[in-house]
């Protein structure tokens, strides 16, 4: 029976102390959906500025239009994603892509 408690004790308050915390991150590609003219393709807007934005979310393409205001005429695809460990808690920026640099808004993967 004591050895019952000692080990629970262990339990309960090492434990905690052992576990890791670990979070996805998600790059995504925000961009205003094609308009129904006859071959058309445009990748930029009236300024010059380019039709999408990529945003780094530890949200996947399905959860953060739900969670974010999207416009309706604009899709959210999901282009790259990593592991981070740790906590996202506090205002902490994610940790940096492994992989390379996050692909620049001039040339996104599809």
């Amino acid at each position: 029976m004591k050895y019952r408690r000692l080990l629970s004790a262990f339990f309960i308050f090492l434990a905690p102390v052992l576990s890791h915390a670990e979070y996805r991150v998600f790059v995504l590609k925000i961009s205003k959906r094609a308009a129904a003219t006859a071959g058309a393709s445009v990748d930029t807007s009236a300024e010059g500025e380019p039709s999408f934005r990529l945003v780094e979310s530890t949200l996947d393409h399905v959860q953060y239009r739900y969670f974010y205001p999207v416009a309706a005429d604009e899709d959210v695809t999901y282009i790259d994603t990593w592991r981070c460990y740790g906590r996202t808690g506090g205002g902490i920026p994610h940790c940096p892509n492994p992989k390379g640099q996050i692909p620049s808004s001039e040339s996104p993967a599809p």
